[in-house]
């Protein structure tokens, strides 16, 4: 009888705490001016709540932004933007592009954020986000087994280690964590036999991104709207609680060691996914999305490179990675009546 007061009174906290975040999201915009004053850490009074606009009566918050970039990141902004004029004057690069977001502030800023990319691999988050949301409403999905019966012809940098087995059967479940891992080309094309195409799209337009065209190979995105993906992952404002924390498990196991983390102490936690690109030149494209758990100031990252040769695009990957952990600036708590929201 006790374990049932408990299961339930937790249900119910469940139920509500939703509600109470929104709550309290909204609370920021309604005395958004007061706030603004008062809070001098907060960027600008441009406040906007994104929301799930679902066809139902609730509209559960995703994030929150605001549309101007943080005074107080302007040296990390210049940091940035003087180490990409560098390296492309070096000849390193032809460009690059980073977006940086501080996840318990309001804080962002970018250097040469408006440039777009073809995402590449890192679109497997995306489609990850998919599967589990599906498999929120259809619970046998995961253990589902698909038959592998025939590699894909891509051509890639970072080949797979263990290669699936033709013949062989995986479960739904396998196959993510091999795309996530692995960044696993078969097992991705498994799961696009499966995947709601509607409920991907869908994702995309909460998210107010470019819907991805299955035609269009020539797809590019902003640094911003990729971590749009992470920062929804890290609210859980997506996905329940425990397909977000699942989600971001697997990234954090990540096998490519090649980008972001060269920047970071080895003993950090990220979740992070990569992706490369030819493109219609000579030249290659290799990105990373993250979300660097740097004690209490965690922040999403997305850096974005073009150049001729991968070693240099990692490298510089790296260093700017660096440049954004090394950045000085401690997130400023909320107050006390701002502190359910996430960004």
């Amino acid at each position: 009888m006790l374990l049932g007061m408990v299961a339930a009174a937790t249900i119910t906290w469940l139920a509500m705490k939703p509600a109470m975040d929104v709550k309290s999201a909204e609370s920021l915009v309604k005395t958004n001016n007061d706030f603004a004053m008062t809070n001098t850490d907060l960027p600008c009074d441009d406040v906007s709540i994104v929301r799930d606009n679902s066809p139902s009566l609730t509209k559960p918050f995703l994030f929150a932004d605001v549309s101007c970039e943080s005074d107080a990141l302007q040296s990390l902004k210049q940091d940035l933007t003087a180490y990409i004029d560098l390296q492309k004057a070096a000849g390193k690069i032809s460009r690059a592009s980073v977006y940086y977001k501080e996840l318990n502030s309001l804080h962002w800023t970018s250097a040469y954020g408006d440039e777009l990319y073809y995402p590449g691999s890192m679109m497997k988050v995306p489609l990850l986000m998919t599967i589990l949301k599906q498999a929120q409403r259809e619970k046998s999905l995961l253990e589902r087994k698909i038959q592998f019966q025939s590699p894909t012809k891509l051509t890639v940098f970072v080949p797979v280690q263990n290669p699936m087995q033709i013949g062989s059967f995986y479960s739904v479940q396998e196959l993510l964590e091999r795309m996530i891992l692995h960044s696993d080309n078969d097992a991705t094309s498994l799961l696009f036999t499966v995947y709601n195409k509607d409920l991907y799209d869908e994702l995309f337009l909460k998210l107010s991104i470019p819907v991805q065209n299955a035609e269009d190979v020539y797809y590019r995105m902003a640094p911003s709207d990729m971590a749009k993906f992470f920062r929804v992952l890290y609210n859980a404002s997506y996905l329940s609680s425990l397909y977000s924390e699942y989600s971001l498990d697997l990234l954090t196991k990540s096998q490519f060691k090649n980008g972001i983390l060269q920047g970071v102490p080895s003993s950090t936690k990220v979740a992070h996914k990569f992706g490369e690109r030819f493109t219609t030149g000579d030249l290659i494209q290799l990105h990373e999305t993250a979300i660097v758990y740097r004690g209490s100031a965690a922040y999403a990252v997305t850096i974005m490179t073009e150049g001729s040769k991968m070693e240099d695009l990692s490298a510089v990957i790296g260093s700017l990675s660096k440049i954004c952990f090394e950045q000085k600036k401690a997130q400023a708590p909320l107050s006390s009546s701002h502190k359910s929201l996430q960004t």
